[in-house]
C-alpha cells in the first residue's frame, strides 16, 4: 500500500520498482499528475549512444595520430551536458512559480489550485509555486489582496512585514512598501514577523503596523470596501493613504512640507480623483494642486 509520507515514493516510481498495489494507490493521489509532468519533461533528455568497442577503436586510432584529447573527451562531455540539462529542467519544474500582477487602478480575481480565491487590488502582485500546491499552500504578496481560503493544510501569505497563516477563512492583507494591515472577516488568522511580534485575529479584528508596533482595531463590514471601489482607513498614517491613492490613480506625489506621519480615518472613491482628493485633504487642512498627473501637497 502506498504511504503518503513515504519520501522514497518518487525515486521508486521513477525506477519502476513500485509494487502493483503501491502503483495503483499512488496513481490515485493528487501528487501523481505533478510527478508525471516532471518525469515527462526530464525524459526528453536522453543519454547519448555509448559503444565501448567503437570508442576503444577511436582511442587507438587517436593515439596513432596524436589527436587523443579531442576524440576521447567528446562523448563524456556531451553526456555530462545531458545530465546537467536534465538536472536543471527538474530543478526548474520543482521551483517554478506562477505570478499574477495588476497595474494602477486594476483588480484581478485569482482562482488557486485548491479552490481558494484571491481578489488582487491595484498595483499588487502575488506569486505561488506551480507544483505540489496541496502540500505547500504558500503565496508571496506585494500590495493588497482579499483571500477566501478553502479549508485544508495551513495556508500562508508571506509579506515583507511578516507572515499570515490560516486554515480556512476570509481575510484581507495590505502589504505595501513600509505599510502593513490585516483584517479578518471570517474564521481565525495568525500574524507573526521576524521580530517575534505576533497577533491572533478572529472575525471583526484588524491590525496595522506603525513604526514596528502592532495596533489593533475593529471592522464592521462583511468584506473589504476596496472590492466595491472604496479605500478605507482607520487611524492610519497620511503616507499610507497617499500611497494607496497613487495605486488607484495614475499620479505622482510631490510633497513640499506636509507631515505625512499624521493620522487619517476615512475613505476615498476609486472612480473620481477630485472627490477622492477633497475627501482626504480638505478635512486635514492640506493645500493641494493636481496638474499633469502630479499631485503637489503643501501646508496652508
Amino acid at each position: 500500500m502506498f504511504e503518503e509520507k513515504d519520501d522514497t515514493i518518487l525515486a521508486r516510481w521513477l525506477a519502476n520498482t513500485l509494487s502493483p498495489e503501491e502503483l495503483e494507490a499512488f496513481e490515485k493521489t493528487d501528487e501523481f499528475s505533478e510527478y508525471q509532468a516532471i518525469a515527462n519533461a526530464s525524459s526528453r533528455f536522453q543519454k547519448p549512444d555509448y559503444n565501448k568497442d567503437a570508442l576503444f577503436s577511436k582511442i587507438t586510432q587517436a593515439r596513432e595520430t596524436a589527436q587523443t584529447t579531442k576524440v576521447i573527451k567528446l562523448k563524456p562531455i556531451l553526456y555530462g551536458l545531458g545530465v546537467a540539462c536534465s538536472i536543471l529542467i527538474l530543478l526548474g519544474l520543482f521551483f517554478s512559480s506562477k505570478t499574477y500582477s495588476t497595474g494602477v487602478g486594476q483588480q484581478l480575481v485569482i482562482n488557486l489550485p485548491d479552490g481558494s480565491k484571491v481578489n488582487l487590488n491595484a498595483n499588487s502582485s502575488l506569486e505561488h509555486s506551480r507544483f505540489f500546491w496541496t502540500k505547500n499552500r504558500t503565496v508571496d504578496l506585494e500590495g493588497e489582496a482579499f483571500f477566501d481560503v478553502e479549508k485544508g493544510q495551513t495556508f500562508s501569505v508571506i509579506t515583507e512585514s511578516g507572515t499570515v497563516s490560516v486554515l480556512g477563512t476570509e481575510f484581507n492583507v495590505r502589504a505595501r512598501e513600509k505599510s502593513f494591515g490585516l483584517q479578518c472577516f471570517e474564521g481565525k488568522v495568525k500574524f507573526e514577523d521576524a521580530k517575534a511580534n505576533n497577533a491572533i485575529l478572529t472575525a471583526g479584528d484588524a491590525i496595522i503596523i506603525v513604526n514596528g508596533n502592532i495596533e489593533k482595531y475593529e471592522v464592521s463590514t462583511a468584506k473589504p470596501l476596496w472590492l466595491d471601489g472604496v479605500s478605507s482607513f482607520n487611524n492610519q498614517t497620511l503616507k499610507t493613504v497617499i500611497d494607496e491613492l497613487s495605486s488607484q490613480y495614475n499620479i505622482r506625489i510631490k510633497n513640499k512640507n506636509v507631515d505625512l506621519s499624521q493620522r487619517f480615518t476615512g475613505s476615498f472613491v476609486h472612480n473620481d480623483i477630485e472627490t477622492a482628493l477633497k475627501t482626504i485633504l480638505v478635512p486635514m487642512d492640506i493645500k493641494y494642486t493636481l496638474q499633469n498627473s502630479v499631485l503637489e501637497l503643501s501646508e496652508k
